[in-house]
């Protein structure tokens, strides 16, 4: 039997000896309980550091069996927060079907609430990229429906090792209880207004005023009358002469004789 050199054989327990002690990539898991802190209409925060510019899987564990029903709902996440993206509502779903570390083949859609009428369960997990500091915030919200009970909070991603500082912290923030979050399902009641029937008339005739030229009125004067001084005249004349008529004829004088009465032919 030929036998190995010992060189050879103290190549391979160097080698083992190396493989040993590098370290092996694992998924960085880290959950952190909400506790009984939570009340309806709260909401809270998740604050997670790890490494720049990375993405890290985020949901609320073990709320399967819950219903989703108005009631028996997990809080939401809160819409349109930067960097941090949800799956469509109506699929495709990459970021449910992620199977988590350590779960036998299981998906994060698998180990949340399901999908009711009422809230898609898509509202209950997100993908959140770090910035350059390697920060990220994720707000959750609560409501009427949200079931009151303990949570957690897992935050994963596949990229990292056990040798990175992935650390999350929760912040709660109590506030009054706000409406019902997820599909409004409130019939809408519409309004019928009839509107009057507006008839447009002809505008009215202006009738414009018309100008008559009267004739001049003839005025007709009476005739002009004797002057009384005139007529005091002729009666005069008319006196005198009757009176020296009168006289000749009583007394006999004679015309030489009226001429001889100081002024009585004196006009």
């Amino acid at each position: 039997m030929r036998e190995i050199p010992l060189k050879f054989v103290m190549i391979v327990i160097i080698a083992g000896f190396l493989l040993s002690v590098v370290p092996v990539s694992a998924v960085k898991t880290t959950e952190q309980s909400i506790g009984d802190s939570i009340t309806l209409g709260s909401r809270f925060t998740v604050n997670i550091i790890g490494l720049p510019n990375s993405s890290y899987y985020i949901w609320l564990p073990h709320t399967f069996t819950m219903t989703g029903e108005p009631r028996n709902q997990p809080p939401v996440i809160a819409d349109n927060q930067m960097n941090v993206a949800e799956d469509p509502v109506d699929g495709p779903w990459p970021i449910g079907s992620y199977q988590y570390n350590n779960g036998n083949g299981q998906t994060i859609r698998d180990d949340i609430a399901p999908s009711t009428s009422v809230m898609p369960n898509t509202r209950y997990y997100a993908l959140v990229t770090t910035d350059t500091r390697g920060q990220a915030t994720v707000e959750f919200l609560t409501s009427v429906n949200t079931r009151l009970r303990s949570y957690s909070v897992k935050v994963e991603s596949p990229k990292s090792i056990d040798s990175d500082n992935l650390l999350v912290e929760i912040q709660v923030y109590s506030r009054r209880a706000p409406d019902v979050i997820g599909i409004d399902t409130t019939p809408q009641t519409v309004l019928t207004t009839t509107l009057p029937t507006i008839t447009e008339s002809p505008p009215p005739v202006t009738t414009l005023p018309v100008t008559t030229t009267s004739e001049p009125v003839q005025t007709t004067y009476p005739a002009q009358t004797p002057t009384q001084k005139a007529s005091m005249n002729i009666g005069t004349n008319i006196l005198v002469a009757g009176t020296s008529l009168l006289l000749i004829r009583r007394h006999g004088f004679f015309l030489g004789e009226l001429r001889c009465i100081p002024g009585f032919f004196k006009k």
